[in-house]
């Protein structure tokens, strides 16, 4: 949940697939329709996620802003920010916190 469509294309490129684009596709995309823009649920995944793609594929200077921003979130998020980011440095992955 979240990120794992720009992960996959990542990787696939990595392993020496091409990752092509059609212009003549077409897909109706709702946006956090499933967990809710600003839920518990959008808010852990999308902390967690984030940095785990972040610090698998960024450059320095943006694993640096995460790790800033991180610490913002445990002293300063909301409460599943503050899970998100205690199981991403923890390696809690799959369901995590979440299903706790």
């Amino acid at each position: 949940m979240y990120l794992e469509d720009a992960d996959l294309s990542l990787r696939m490129r990595r392993a020496g697939w091409k990752v092509l684009y059609t212009p003549y596709g077409h897909l109706w995309h709702k946006v956090a329709q499933s967990s809710g823009i600003g839920s518990d649920l959008n808010d852990y995944y999308i902390t967690r996620n984030r940095l785990l793609f972040g610090m698998r594929y960024a450059s320095l200077k943006t694993r640096l802003a995460l790790y800033k921003e991180s610490l913002r979130f445990l002293l300063d998020g909301r409460d599943w920010q503050k899970k998100g980011v205690m199981d991403f440095y923890l390696g809690r992955f799959g369901k995590g916190s979440w299903n706790n």
